[in-house]
């Protein structure tokens, strides 16, 4: 016959087991959250962003993605989905101007459907601004001039955005860090004149590319001073 303590303890072990089945279950319950999470709340004109959100399911339901112009008025929807079994969503719009977005999620599988918050998407013109280290180089006859760094901060900052440049001494191209900006580093060469550069960011996720205004550097003669 099986002691007290044994029956006591599987008692015990198998209320445990229970108990965790339970929690487990009800884990798998996703928890809806109304507000959508972005990627990027200021974009370039027509660049590709994404839209996140989850709602209370245990099995996929269909999702709609809505947008209107202004604060007011009624929603359009712009594309439809289908969340994934834990009620996780996304979309992938683009717009070309000032908009607000919102999910709504129909009643489904007896659920009762569930409408989002709105949330504002400011479509923000491109810039670009350009800091020269060592605009003027000078050089002595057989010394090499020292090197010339243009340095480009591109708004709205995108990390990895490709950015080609082109000066009269040469040609590179190199990609955005995650403040939007790029350097380029180079030697001038020896023959002394005013000389120009220019940089290109290239088309990002359907935005437009943005070009540079075109900047200067120079390269003269070091002037020998002697003293008495």
């Amino acid at each position: 016959m099986r002691s007290i303590r044994m029956i006591v303890a599987a008692m015990l072990a198998t209320a445990g087991l229970v108990a965790v089945g339970a929690t487990t279950q009800a884990g798998s319950a996703a928890t809806t959250t109304k507000d959508l999470s972005a990627s990027y709340v200021n974009v370039m004109k027509y660049e590709t962003f994404r839209l996140k959100g989850r709602v209370s399911t245990f099995n996929a339901r269909p999702v709609w993605l809505q947008y209107r112009d202004g604060k007011t008025g009624s929603w359009k929807t712009k594309t439809k989905a289908t969340s994934s079994a834990n009620g996780n969503f996304s979309f992938f719009p683009s717009t070309y101007k000032t908009r607000y977005f919102r999910y709504y999620a129909p009643p489904s599988g007896g659920k009762k459907s569930i409408i989002g918050n709105a949330k504002k998407i400011t479509v923000v013109s491109q810039k670009v601004s350009v800091q020269i280290i060592r605009q003027t180089q000078c050089h002595f006859a057989d010394n090499p001039t020292s090197d010339v760094t243009f340095v480009y901060t591109f708004y709205p900052a995108r990390a990895g955005r490709n950015v080609d440049f082109a000066s009269s001494a040469v040609d590179l191209s190199d990609f955005t860090d995650s403040r939007g900006r790029v350097a380029f580093r180079f030697n001038p060469g020896k023959t002394n004149g005013t000389y120009q550069a220019a940089a290109t960011a290239k088309a990002y996720e359907g935005a437009a590319p943005l070009a540079s205004g075109v900047s200067q550097y120079s390269i003269t003669q070091c002037q020998i001073i002697f003293f008495p």
